[in-house]
């Protein structure tokens, strides 16, 4: 979710594009108030992250692990969330030549270009 204010400008401008308010943006960063799983997915969306990942996530935090057919279910829902790639794997910079490929002189050349 920080990645997300980040990106949007302040807590409130994301509650806005969410079309929630505030307040209840500001709880449920702080857990006090559940996220439902299609603002998680939105939320992971504005934050460039993977929706489908969420979607699961926000599923298995809504399972009772100390029931047993619940528990069964987090255990496969967890091997599916595991099975998706980390979030770093795919974040590609282009001032970071080790995700990338880019070499250093190709970003000072093209920053210098005064097009």
């Amino acid at each position: 979710m920080d990645r997300a204010i980040e990106i949007a400008g302040s807590q409130n401008k994301l509650a806005a594009q969410l079309g929630i308010p505030g307040p209840n943006l500001s709880e449920m960063r702080t857990g006090k108030r559940p996220c439902p799983i299609g603002i998680r997915a939105r939320i992971a969306s504005i934050a460039g992250h993977d929706t489908t990942r969420a979607i699961l996530e926000g599923l298995a935090d809504k399972l009772d692990p100390t029931d047993e057919y619940e528990k069964q279910a987090l255990l496969q829902l967890s091997a599916l969330i595991n099975a998706f790639p980390e979030e770093d794997e795919h974040e590609k910079s282009p001032v970071n030549p080790k995700i990338n490929r880019a070499s250093s002189a190709w970003r000072n050349r093209r920053d210098s270009n005064p097009r």
